[in-house]
């Protein structure tokens, strides 16, 4: 294949968004069991505090956790996470839409909305 092949396809891949960098995951971004409890920081509970997700880290109410280990299975996603003061925890995250369901460290499953 010569060099302006590879050219060419690389930026028609970059044109479409296609390239190396996997697609967003669809629990990334920050979800709350209220509208009200979207815009505030911190919260004590599962109602009151809001679930900030990244590709390599979650912070909700119980702490902040580094990514380890994850999996999927369907649309849920299985992390093993580093948390501040926790050790490790795990976590499933099972996003639908603008719903997800979160089960911390084998604790009662919450069901959160996305923020908009």
């Amino acid at each position: 294949m010569n060099l302006y092949r590879v050219l060419g396809a690389a930026c028609i891949a970059g044109a479409l968004g296609v390239g190396s960098a996997e697609a967003e995951e669809m629990f990334i971004g920050r979800w709350a069991a209220t509208p009200s409890a979207c815009s505030g920081f911190g919260g004590s509970d599962p109602k009151t505090a809001a679930l900030v997700a990244s590709g390599t880290s979650v912070s909700w109410y119980p702490g902040s956790c580094r990514i380890g280990k994850m999996y999927k299975l369907g649309q849920a996603v299985y992390l093993q996470a580093h948390c501040d003061g926790s050790g490790d925890v795990p976590i499933t995250l099972d996003p639908k839409g603008d719903r997800m369901k979160v089960t911390w460290n084998r604790g009662k499953t919450e069901e959160l909305q996305r923020c908009k």
